[in-house]
């Protein structure tokens, strides 16, 4: 702290110095004042010359021609450094110009106290004190001042200067002039160290500004795109390599830069595209004077586009880039046609057919679209994974875009193709729809699996269905939606009815969705007979909606709304909760079966859930059962596995519905944890006659019995049914043949007339 004490005072004292490439520069400004000094310098050198030849002083004139011998090295100093290009020791001129200066302030100084304290006359003394002030203030007041400089004039010319006036002139004047020479003298330093400081900021500013500019300079130099810079008249200031080579034009002349519209219209890759050229020229020419920024698109001679792109500058003046976006446009042209692809099939997908369809319909073409879903390609994914279903999408989709030339063919996504074709007639869309059912239902090859799958197909025409493209494609869904409706590959036209009901589902949607969030669900009970004893050992309860007293929704109709909606939990709740809280107020060997959705049965906390409300009815777990369906069991398996061993360790039976109705894999069915198969009333249905149908329920039961589960034959609704059931040893039934489902005042009654009916052999009851 102590050694830097003095290097403190003297940067407080003298200002900072310059770094060395700023003081050369500084030197240098001393030729701007050389003709200043040769005529001002010479002249107060004469004046003191003047002033000591007066007084006949010899020690006056010492200092007279002491002063002219600085004054003539500062000129020196000054002439050496004229020419910006001089080869000259720039401290050696900074040198002889401070030993000059020091040199004229000693002998200035020394002129007027020789004056002062002689017998001089007052004009004289006057005289050599204003040319001794004169000299100091332009010394220190002008761009050459030096805070060194002023400091040693301060005691070599307003101290000594100062003091001979306080003493030698007469009071009061002497005091009063001898106090604002020192105060003067004072005011110089000052004055020359903020001369100083403001001087260093200029230089240090030219020097940031000049390395600014290099920077950029280099920057627009080096870079791969053509840059262009402009003045406010859109002169070129700076045009880099890239943007000559693209133009094809020669460097410019700095001394007389041509226009940026010159520079285009000279340029020889643009010649072929003067209309183009000119048509960027007159647009630009627009928005040069609103100072808007503009971009444009050139294409040179040889093919190639180029991006133009202007941006004015915050003072004034434009930078223009250049871009050869030939490239980018070829690519965004090829990823046009790639987002408009299937990247499975290669054919247009759900976005170029929406632009299809549009277009057909702004030309007001008349033809049919055909909405095509696979049949059975789920079971080909699980089968044989995604890999071989990608491939059988393939072939679908290349059997569809071949089976009729003219057909425009895409895949909307999933197994759902559409198919744009000329002609609006009904029975030509028909035959086209079934031509495409039959391609698609050819089976198919792949290494050592044969696969075969059918199709749905939905049929609209326009302008008869639809003049807007979502109206068009709403009328070939529902018409597809009806397809599908039906067994096997079917084709169905849209007609005004499709939408009717789909418009009264929708209406039975949204009631049944505010019926199962209100808790609206009302039970119904069907006795299920155990054939050893005809007894009744256990009751269904099925979910039933009446809205506003009219026809009862069908409780597959409300499982489907439930799935589809995210209720189904609440609907299984609901059936639960009022039918364990009926059962468990009858005879212990009374079991209840409830039908449960695959999607509830995979849920995490489904078991809990069950437990809790079975022991909130009060109801053992043992003397519940869930029916599965075979088909939502079969497809579902691995995500419901968990929760149905769980069930069967608690005492819960787990029971297959609808078994025969769907398309069941033995091995899988032999692993899935299950305690009984419900056998599809289907399978029964006008069996007893037929020997085909007969022995078809005798092997499904045969296969239960060698699995050792609980037989359930539902449906039963005739004598001869139940006589089939109890030779093929089927445990248990239940149909209308020995009750129908009932509300829960009156399971009483049903379970009389069940037993009644099971022990007469015959009771049959219509449905209520």
């Amino acid at each position: 702290m102590r050694r830097s004490w003095p290097l403190r005072w003297a940067r407080n004292l003298l200002g900072a110095l310059l770094p060395p490439s700023l003081q050369a520069e500084l030197t240098r400004d001393l030729g701007n004042y050389f003709l200043s000094f040769v005529f001002a310098g010479p002249i107060a050198a004469l004046l003191a010359i003047a002033t000591a030849l007066t007084v006949q002083s010899m020690a006056a004139l010492f200092f007279a021609g002491l002063a002219l011998a600085g004054f003539g090295f500062v000129i020196s100093a000054c002439s050496a450094v004229r020419l910006p290009d001089a080869d000259v020791d720039l401290e050696d001129v900074e040198s002889r110009y401070v030993l000059g200066t020091i040199i004229v302030a000693v002998g200035i100084g020394g002129i007027v106290t020789v004056v002062l304290r002689g017998p001089a006359p007052v004009f004289a003394q006057a005289m050599a004190v204003m040319v001794a002030l004169a000299t100091l203030g332009a010394a220190n007041g002008t761009g050459p001042g030096r805070p060194l400089i002023a400091l040693v004039q301060f005691p070599a010319i307003s101290l000594p200067i100062g003091l001979s006036l306080i003493r030698h002139w007469p009071a009061p004047w002497g005091i009063g002039t001898g106090v604002g020479v020192l105060v003067f003298g004072l005011l110089c330093v000052a004055m020359a160290r903020r001369a100083y400081a403001t001087n260093m900021q200029l230089l240090l500013a030219r020097e940031a500004q000049a390395a600014e500019r290099q920077r950029l300079e280099t920057a627009v130099h080096t870079l791969s795109q053509a840059v262009t810079i402009l003045d406010a008249d859109t002169r070129v200031v700076a045009v880099n390599r890239s943007a000559l080579d693209l133009l094809g034009v020669a460097p410019i002349d700095p001394a007389n830069p041509p226009t940026f519209a010159e520079l285009l219209a000279d340029a020889p890759n643009l010649q072929k595209a003067a209309g183009n050229r000119e048509e960027f020229l007159g647009h630009a020419a627009m928005l040069v004077g609103t100072r808007q920024a503009f971009n444009a698109a050139m294409h040179l001679d040889d093919h190639r586009v180029i991006d133009v792109e202007c941006q004015p500058v915050p003072g004034g003046g434009w930078v223009t880039v250049m871009r050869d976006s030939t490239g980018e446009r070829n690519a965004i042209a090829e990823l046009n046609r790639e987002v408009r692809r299937c990247p499975v099939t290669g054919l247009p997908n759900r976005r170029a057919f929406m632009e299809e369809l549009d277009q057909r319909l702004v030309r007001s073409d008349r033809f049919v679209l055909l909405l095509v879903d696979l049949d059975g390609f789920k079971q080909v994914n699980d089968r044989f994974g995604h890999a071989m279903g990608d491939r059988v999408i393939t072939r679908v989709g290349f059997r569809l875009r071949t089976a009729d030339p003219g057909l425009f063919a895409s895949r909307l996504g999933g197994d759902e193709f559409a198919i744009l074709a000329d002609g609006d007639d009904a029975e030509a869309a028909m035959a086209l729809a079934r031509l495409l059912i039959e391609a698609v239902d050819q089976p198919a090859r792949f290494g050592d699996a044969e696969i075969q799958v059918g199709a749905a197909v939905g049929v609209a025409l326009s302008p008869g269905n639809g003049t807007v493209g979502e109206d068009l494609l709403r009328a070939a869904d529902l018409a597809l939606l009806s397809a599908k409706g039906h067994p096997g590959s079917h084709v169905c036209l849209f007609t005004p009815e499709l939408k009717l009901l789909s418009a009264r589902n929708a209406g039975v949607d949204s009631r049944v969705r505010a019926a199962l969030r209100a808790g609206n669900i009302d039970v119904a009970y069907q006795p299920m007979i155990d054939l050893e004893t005809g007894q009744v050992v256990a009751l269904e309860a099925l979910a039933r909606w009446q809205p506003d007293g009219g026809e009862a929704v069908a409780p597959d109709e409300l499982v489907r709304i439930a799935e589809a909606r995210g209720l189904v939990a609440t609907l299984r709740r609901l059936v639960l909760e009022q039918a364990a809280a009926v059962v468990a107020n009858r005879d212990p060997s009374l079991n209840l079966w409830i039908n449960a959705s695959v999607h509830d049965l995979r849920q995490p906390g489904m078991v809990d859930e069950v437990l809790a409300e079975l022991a909130s009815a009060g109801l053992a777990p043992h003397r519940l059962a869930l029916e599965v369906t075979e088909t939502a069991l079969m497809t579902d398996e691995d995500a419901c596995r968990g929760n149905i061993e769980l069930l069967n360790r608690l005492g819960v039976g787990v029971a297959m519905d609808d078994f025969g109705a769907g398309f069941s894999s033995l091995d899988r069915l032999r692993r899935l944890p299950i305690n009984a198969l419900k056998i599809s009333g289907s399978l029964l249905s006008g069996a007893p006659g037929k020997a085909a149908a007969t022995d078809i329920f005798r092997v499904a039961a045969s296969l239960g019995h060698s699995m050792d589960l609980m037989l359930v034959a539902e449906g039963v609704e005739s004598r001869e049914e139940l006589e089939l059931a109890r030779a093929a040893g089927i445990h248990r039934v239940q149909g209308f043949a020995l009750s129908p489902p009932v509300p829960a005042n009156r399971i009483s009654d049903a379970i009389a007339m069940a037993e009644a009916a099971a022990l007469a052999g015959l009771r049959l009851r219509a449905a209520s």
